[in-house]
C-alpha cells in the first residue's frame, strides 16, 4: 500500500546488482565510467564517477553482458541527478538488448 501523495511510477522489477557492473556513459563522444547500482528491462540507476559538469539530456551507454563477450549499445534519457547517483530510463534498445536486461534483472532479484 502506497501513503497518501505518493506514487509509483514503476511497472518494471528492478533488482540491485549484488557485485559491481561498470559501463561507459558516452558525453560528447567521449566515454566516462559509471557503476551500474540498479537495473530493470526500462530503467537504470548509475554512481557517476567522473565526467564534466556539461550534461546531456540523452546518451549512449556500453554495457558489457557479465559472462559473455558481448556488449550492449543502449540509448538512455536522464530521469534525475542526485549527487552522483542519476537515475536514467532506457529510450532505446533492440530486442536483444531487452532480452538481456530482463535476464540481468533475473539474475539479480532475489
Amino acid at each position: 500500500m502506497q501513503a497518501a501523495g505518493s506514487f509509483e511510477r514503476r511497472v518494471s522489477v528492478r533488482a540491485r546488482l549484488a557485485k559491481p557492473l561498470w559501463l561507459n556513459k558516452y558525453i560528447e563522444g567521449h566515454p566516462y565510467l559509471s557503476e551500474l547500482l540498479d537495473v530493470s528491462e526500462d530503467g537504470l540507476l548509475l554512481r557517476i564517477i567522473r565526467e564534466p559538469s556539461n550534461q546531456e539530456d540523452s546518451f549512449p551507454l556500453e554495457l558489457g553482458v557479465p559472462g559473455t563477450p558481448h556488449r550492449m549499445w543502449l540509448w538512455a534519457r536522464s530521469v534525475r541527478r542526485v549527487g552522483e547517483t542519476q537515475a536514467v530510463r532506457v529510450s532505446y534498445a533492440d530486442m536483444l538488448e531487452r532480452a538481456q536486461l530482463r535476464q540481468l534483472v533475473r539474475w539479480n532479484a532475489a
